[in-house]
């Protein structure tokens, strides 16, 4: 018998996705991204061509990559900071706020002092001297340890250096740390509620607020109902018809002006025509009642027929006169 296994030929079809692939974790260098408004703006610039639902597609993707991130850094303006990462700059020679009244330490040597120091100090130290520096920056007396001011001053601290560590963390391997930046989400969420409350008790506090803490503050957009692909674009798609609408609304009324302006002036140079006619025709028509007799504003009387008659006695005498004879010769 004839063997068919040494007939059969198997191969693997590699066949494209259901769905793009799209990273749900792509940094976020361009500081313009920070606008909440910043993809739909772009929506609304892209050509009407062929080409414009991948465009669309494309931007969408762009945008829920860049979401997290952009949810991480665009408030507290951290996309292009990798330095301090908006903490307050601490001296290093100063002593550290748990220690600042140890009355020992005013007549201690130097060497002591550097001890207690910042300069000495462990990272969780560290973030109590950034807690401490921007809750002092904020809060309503000395004694203040409860009012909202204090409690965005020390969320925002505890934000700003997580999102170093995350930082730091990122440098040494590639593996993002989700149990810290899933902490940082609940925090921004705490720190959203509370600023949206002294928002609502308070504004000049919360203007002073977000000033002294350097906070990009936004009213927060109510939630889309569906979060796809297809949603987004037609939501774009019919916002970008309604833009086109009032655009060509816009060139219709601009039209429909000039065709008014210049309807106007044609009839003012047709009533101004009309009215110089009727001017000579009322002066003519002034004319022949004179000659007629019946304009009542001519001083003196126009008699034609007794003017005929001395025009023609005045050429027969011209004509058939003859002077009568004299006796006398010259």
């Amino acid at each position: 018998m004839i063997n068919l296994r040494r007939f059969v030929h198997t191969s693997c079809r590699l066949e494209r996705g259901r769905t793009a692939f799209y990273n749900i974790h792509q940094k976020v260098t361009d500081p313009a991204k920070q606008d909440p408004e910043y993809f739909e703006k772009k929506a609304r610039d892209l050509p009407l061509d062929e080409n414009y639902i991948d465009a669309l597609s494309k931007l969408y993707y762009e945008k829920i990559g860049s979401e997290r991130d952009l949810g991480l850094k665009a408030v507290d303006n951290l996309i292009l900071e990798k330095t301090e990462f908006g903490l307050p700059r601490v001296e290093k020679s100063k002593v550290r706020a748990k220690y600042e009244d140890l009355d020992l330490l005013t007549n201690a040597p130097e060497s002591v002092k550097k001890i207690f120091s910042v300069e000495m100090a462990t990272r969780r130290e560290l973030s109590q001297e950034w807690k401490q520096s921007l809750i002092k920056s904020v809060r309503q007396h000395s004694l203040d340890d409860s009012s909202l001011e204090m409690k965005i001053a020390w969320l925002t601290a505890l934000i700003r250096h997580w999102s170093l560590l995350v930082n730091d963390i990122g440098q040494e391997t590639k593996k993002k740390p989700t149990w810290l930046t899933h902490r940082i989400w609940l925090v921004i969420n705490e720190r959203r509620k509370a600023l949206r409350i002294l928002r609502e008790q308070n504004e000049s506090a919360f203007k002073r607020t977000i000033e002294a803490l350097k906070i990009s503050y936004h009213v927060p957009k109510q939630p889309a109902h569906v979060k796809t692909r297809k949603a987004w674009a037609e939501a774009q798609l019919k916002l970008r018809v309604e833009n086109e609408k009032e655009k060509r609304l816009e060139k219709l009324h601009e039209k429909y002006d000039k065709e008014v302006e210049e309807h106007k002036r044609e009839t003012q140079e047709k009533r101004r025509a009309l009215e110089e006619e009727l001017n000579k025709l009322t002066t003519q028509m002034h004319e022949i009642d004179v000659i007629e007799g019946k304009s009542f504003k001519v001083t003196g009387k126009y008699e034609p027929a007794l003017i005929s008659s001395l025009t023609e006695t005045v050429i027969h005498s011209n004509l058939f006169y003859h002077p009568p004879p004299t006796m006398t010769e010259k």
